[in-house]
């Protein structure tokens, strides 16, 4: 039988094994052209993955010299500003490797609002009630005379001393004339909590210069409360603002505030030094000043009151008349329970020199005054 014959001619079992045959052979070609596509894809692959690497690599490299080289650029400025220093200040300490290094008490008693004492502190005594006292020279920065003055002391309402200080710095002077409806939530919180009255009422429309005044000739404590929230919304948050500018001043370690009032609480407190401090900064800041300054004010109209009303600062008013060798430019008194009769002012000696005087734990509001007097007498000279 011819092999070569016309498939035609083939028989059933030819055909199928011809078919089987062709399958076969179209299998392995498919199976061939998938293995060469995956190898294909292998190599692409593998290339593009060493291609980004290297990438990656090149940028991690260039990015760690570019840190150190900043890293270093930084030190030697470091060095170079405190070797400046050291060679400004000879009283700056040396470390080992010799570069100058301030201590933080140090960088405190160089800072605009500090105080020193010297050979020549007296230790104030006499005729005097109150337990804490310290006369600043502030003209100097030095400390003048003590008693206990750096000691703790419950600060009372000697406090809204910083809280128009922190109340200044957070507004603009257009703010002043801006009007305020003085709230329930102000007037109730003062009067649980035992606080003197700005004379001011309820539901009365009166400026925010007014709450200034407010918080500190007749030491309003619904006014010190309106003004905290109107500042910062809130009790809590304007008491956060009051420590934040006490670590500004250098006395955060020393000086905690919980309320713009004054009102007890054994996490607030400060010392004689410290309210010293605040009340420096703030006689250099022009609406504190201002206000702490003036014996008299007459506030805006109101809806409640149509002329305003009088409020007075009770203790320069007092102390006017009294022989200090000086005139007193501002104060601010304070009483709780705890505190005692307390008050900080600021004077201007015969001769032209300005000093700043705390003092703490005395037994009357007048006896406070004594002291002051006493104390500006004998020592501010």
């Amino acid at each position: 039988m011819n092999r070569y014959r016309s498939r035609r001619d083939w028989s059933n079992e030819q055909r199928q094994r011809y078919r089987k045959k062709k399958r076969l052979i179209r299998r392995i070609q498919v199976y061939l052209e998938i293995a060469g596509i995956v190898a294909l894809l292998l190599f692409a692959g593998g290339f593009l993955v060493k291609k980004i690497t290297n990438k990656n690599s090149g940028i991690s490299v260039a990015a760690s010299e570019k840190k150190e080289e900043k890293a270093a650029k930084e030190k030697e400025t470091k060095g170079l500003k405190v070797s400046a220093k050291a060679d400004e200040d000879p009283d700056v300490k040396k470390s080992e490797d010799g570069q100058g290094d301030e201590t933080a008490e140090e960088q405190n008693a160089d800072s605009k609002y500090s105080a020193k004492t010297t050979d020549n502190t007296a230790t104030i005594a006499g005729d005097i009630v109150s337990n804490y006292a310290i006369l600043i020279n502030n003209d100097t920065k030095e400390i003048t005379g003590e008693l206990n003055g750096t000691e703790r002391i419950v600060p009372a309402s000697m406090t809204k001393v910083m809280t128009i200080l922190t109340a200044a710095k957070h507004i603009t002077p257009e703010q002043l004339d801006e009007k305020v409806t003085l709230s329930h939530e102000a007037v109730d919180y003062s009067y649980a909590g035992g606080g003197s009255t700005s004379g001011f009422v309820e539901g009365e429309e009166i400026t925010v210069r007014d709450l200034f005044y407010g918080t500190i000739l007749p030491s309003g404590g619904d006014a010190a409360t309106e003004l905290a929230k109107y500042v910062a919304g809130d009790l809590e948050s304007f008491a956060n603002l009051m420590n934040e500018e006490c670590v500004n001043l250098g006395i955060g370690d020393t000086t905690h505030f919980t309320n713009p009032v004054g009102f007890y609480d054994e996490n607030h407190y400060s010392t004689p030094y410290d309210i010293a401090v605040i009340m420096m900064a703030a006689m250099d800041n022009d609406i504190c000043k201002e206000v702490i300054s003036t014996k008299v004010y007459q506030s805006t109209p109101s809806n409640v009151n149509p002329e305003g009303i009088t409020i007075s600062n009770w203790f320069m008013r007092r102390i006017e008349d009294k022989d200090i060798g000086g005139t007193i430019v501002g104060a601010k008194t304070g009483y709780v329970d705890q505190s005692g009769s307390c008050a900080v002012s600021m004077m201007t000696n015969e001769a032209g020199t300005t000093y700043i005087l705390c003092t703490a734990k005395s037994s009357t509001s007048w006896q406070c005054i004594s002291d002051q007097v006493f104390i500006y007498k004998n020592f501010a000279k």
